[in-house]
């Protein structure tokens, strides 16, 4: 008798209250040391990825971009984006398939030739100062509207230096979508 579940090409067979976790992987059966929980978790998120961290965030590298409901063109379109430089949040690997997140909280899988690693910011809030220096009392040297993407370069605790064609600013870090909260980019 099985039960259990299958994500991201593993098939868990509700052994891991005994401590093991048996995998089917490329045809073969794997026999895995027990893991604390935690780890178990992580070893889900990346199956054959890339190797970079997750999570992290990419952009869309064209104005056209198919979301789909799993890892391969064989699953149906979930989404079509028509936003060039989006930014997206990376949250599970599987070979040359992305699982991400947008900023209105949609999940889907995309092909990792449609992403790049090119930081943009995509303002969250109406009306946001975009100022000279990281400080409140700074001279505000535009004002953006919600949904302007900016092109991320630096970003600390609280303030994120972003550009345009013609600006250089910083904003406010919480009134953008596209760094990690504990990220620092120099």
């Amino acid at each position: 008798m099985r039960s259990g579940f299958y994500h991201l090409g593993l098939y868990h067979l509700g052994l891991y209250h005994m401590g093991l976790i048996i995998a089917l992987s490329i045809g073969a059966f794997m026999m895995m040391a027990p893991l604390h929980p935690a780890q178990a978790q992580e070893a889900k998120l990346v199956v054959q990825g890339s190797g970079l961290p997750v999570p992290r965030f990419v952009t869309l590298k064209s104005d056209t971009v198919n979301m789909r409901v799993g890892p391969g063109r064989e699953y149906a379109l979930s989404w079509v984006y028509k936003q060039k430089n989006l930014p997206m949040k990376v949250i599970a690997e599987f070979d040359v398939w992305r699982k991400v997140i947008d900023h209105e909280g949609t999940t889907g899988w995309v092909h990792s030739q449609l992403v790049t690693l090119k930081r943009y910011a995509l303002i969250q809030s109406r009306l946001t100062k975009l100022h000279r220096k990281p400080d409140e009392t700074s001279p505000v040297l535009a004002v953006a509207d919600k949904g302007v993407l900016l092109e991320l370069q630096i970003c600390e605790p609280l303030w994120c230096r972003v550009a345009s064609d013609d600006l250089r600013a910083f904003v406010r870090r919480d009134d953008i979508w596209g760094v990690l909260d504990t990220e620092t980019l120099n």
